[in-house]
């Protein structure tokens, strides 16, 4: 696939609600046109919500990390200078709202390409739950976990118990 998922996010920051909210993924190869990708987000074990979220026309290159975030303004301060780290930083909509237990899917022209998690299942509980906190994708392709609720305290993801692969 030329894009995946690469992190699952579910901070908590200090506005609260839907802001700590986001989706980071990685161009694999230089794509021209993104918007044959896009997001959907299986709300709480209920199957399949289906595609969600379209990625704008843009193009992208090889390497390039993308971040789809509920509120740029509360990712910016919660990553501080990490916030640099991706290239592309996209306003989500409000089917972005992974509650730390959803699955996630990522679409290419209206196709299934990847899923983290199972769209069947609740997470709460699963090894691949991240309830204030992130599921980031290593490089063997294994899934690495921040730990439930490690975001709680601290204002940025430098104070957090669990800072932000990408920004260590």
């Amino acid at each position: 696939n030329a894009l995946m998922l690469q992190g699952i996010i579910d901070f908590t920051v200090p506005a609260g609600g839907s802001n700590g909210k986001a989706i980071h993924v990685v161009a694999l190869q230089d794509i021209a046109d993104i918007s044959v990708f896009g997001i959907g987000v299986a709300n709480n074990g209920g199957g399949s919500d289906g595609l969600e979220y379209d990625f704008p026309e843009m193009a992208v290159s090889a390497g390039d990390d993308i971040l789809v975030a509920r509120s740029l303004e509360d990712m910016e301060a919660y990553f501080e200078q990490c916030y640099a780290s991706f290239e592309h930083i996209l306003l989500a909509n409000s089917s972005v709202s992974q509650n730390g237990d959803d699955a996630i899917e990522l679409y290419e022209s209206g196709v299934v390409i990847e899923v983290f998690g199972d769209v069947n299942v609740s997470g709460g509980g699963e090894d691949w739950e991240y309830l204030d906190s992130w599921a980031f994708k290593k490089p063997t392709g294994d899934w690495a976990y921040g730990g439930v609720n490690c975001t709680d305290e601290g204002s940025t993801t430098f104070e957090s118990a669990c800072p932000y692969p990408l920004c260590l």
